[in-house]
């Protein structure tokens, strides 16, 4: 097959001619020539076959006009010339992929009258398949009908509910996204059904309590993204075990607290849970090994940010507590190491003390306090010797205090931020470093 791709624009009218422009490139060369539109009803077939071998084709329809559904026997004759199809606006109610089609990849942009998707029976070759803006309100009962597929997207349409069965005739499907759409709940299987998904995109949808038990039959899953939902619950009855699981994403949600002890995910690497309501770092986090990256900013963080929960997470290697305003005291009732730990973010609270008492870490090489209420520059240089730069960037710090840190500030170990151009932009103070370093600072 030839053609790489068709790209079309359709408009759901009543009969009238089709005609193709068609684009041509040979291998290696990026410029474009045009041939003379053709009739798709007379010359246009003939045209497509007599494609010379090896060379490359994108075909654009700007407007399409059938008597009948563009899809259907449409799509079986188009893939006869073409191995991937997408449609810019597709009008009709009804889609449907016949048996004999034969396109890898088809992608309808924008449907938004479509209500029903009918997939029949029969050999097709359809891997990837994505509807964006319809009005579906369910998953199609004929999904099944796509053997093959393995990366499926209905985004911005109208799904309320689901249940990971509907997939269970799509064994080789490793990508689902269902984000963008209006769904509530989660249906649990009433058997397992081991299934290949790896990746799940449920964000910005309208999800409260989540049962994780829903998803106890995708043993591969690697990443699960909640972003955006209404979610002030997850939990789950039983042990969901994700071997592979690499990415648990929770943000922009409701959660005050999050209770992990259900979820067996030794490899688990991002745990993002910023822009929730949570007081304090979750415990049980040594559950996770393997994890390397805490994502906790945009919380409400208060008073005390206790860092012992992190103990016991050796691959933990990026921590950001930043833009949670109640914190004031940042430090560790208990003894931790953390052996690679390289970065540590908590900008934008109202931190005025650090206390690394008890707080090993061993190879960090930058930390930032930006955006607090420090009055003093904490010891951090002496509390660990592998830092290589830290920042106190906007912090009320005196300016007798700047200036007999000068050596820190020149050296690049300490950041104050980028210099202001004159004395008058410095609202409360300044100092100069050297003559060529002008900072604020608190006079």
């Amino acid at each position: 097959m030839h053609v790489l791709l068709l790209t079309l624009a359709v408009i759901g009218l009543p009969c009238l001619p089709v005609s193709l422009a068609v684009a041509t490139c040979t291998p290696g060369m990026a410029m474009t020539c045009m041939l003379p539109k053709l009739n798709m009803l007379t010359d246009g077939y003939t045209t497509l076959r007599n494609i010379p071998p090896d060379t490359y084709y994108s075909v654009r329809v700007e407007m399409l006009h059938l008597p009948i559904s563009p899809s259907g026997a449409f799509l079986t004759r188009m893939s006869e010339f073409f191995s991937k199809l997408e449609m810019y606006v597709y009008h009709d109610p009804v889609f449907q992929i016949a048996p004999g089609t034969y396109l890898s990849s088809i992608k309808v942009l924008e449907a938004p009258s479509l209500k029903q998707l009918l997939v029949g029976a029969g050999d097709n070759n359809v891997t990837e398949f994505l509807i964006y803006t319809c009005g579906l309100e369910r998953i199609p009962q004929t999904i099944g009908n796509l053997p093959l597929l393995e990366d499926l997207t209905f985004s911005e349409c109208a799904l309320r509910n689901f249940s990971l069965g509907a997939f269970g005739q799509n064994r080789r499907l490793r990508i689902l996204d269902l984000s963008r759409n209006q769904i509530e709940t989660i249906i649990p299987t009433t058997r397992e059904m081991p299934q290949a998904i790896e990746s799940l995109y449920l964000s910005s949808n309208r999800l409260e309590n989540l049962d994780m038990s829903a998803f106890i039959g995708l043993p591969n899953l690697s990443m699960i993204d909640l972003r955006n939902n209404n979610l002030a619950k997850i939990a789950s009855e039983q042990t969901v075990t994700w071997s592979t699981m690499e990415m648990l994403d929770v943000s922009y949600n409701r959660l005050r607290t999050i209770d992990l002890q259900w979820l067996s995910a030794p490899n688990l690497k991002r745990l993002i849970l910023s822009n929730n309501l949570f007081e304090k770092i979750p415990e049980r986090l040594r559950r996770f090994p393997n994890l390397q990256l805490l994502g906790m900013g945009d919380n409400r963080l208060a008073g005390v940010i206790d860092l012992a929960p992190l103990n016991g997470l050796p691959e933990l290697n990026s921590v950001d507590l930043s833009n949670n305003p109640t914190a004031k005291v940042l430090r560790s009732s208990r003894p931790i190491r953390l052996p690679v730990l390289d970065s540590l973010y908590a900008e934008y609270c109202s931190l005025n003390r650090f206390n690394t008492s008890g707080i090993d870490l061993p190879v960090v090489s930058f930390i930032s306090l930006a955006h607090n209420n420090f009055t003093a520059v904490a010891p951090l240089g002496q509390a660990f010797p592998s830092i290589q730069s830290f920042s106190f960037y906007d912090n009320p710090i005196p300016c007798s205090v700047l200036k007999a840190r000068a050596e820190l500030i020149l050296s690049g170990k300490l950041i104050m931020g980028i210099p202001p151009l004159s004395v008058s932009d410095c609202a409360s103070g300044s100092i100069q470093i050297s003559p060529s370093l002008l900072l604020c600072c608190k006079a």
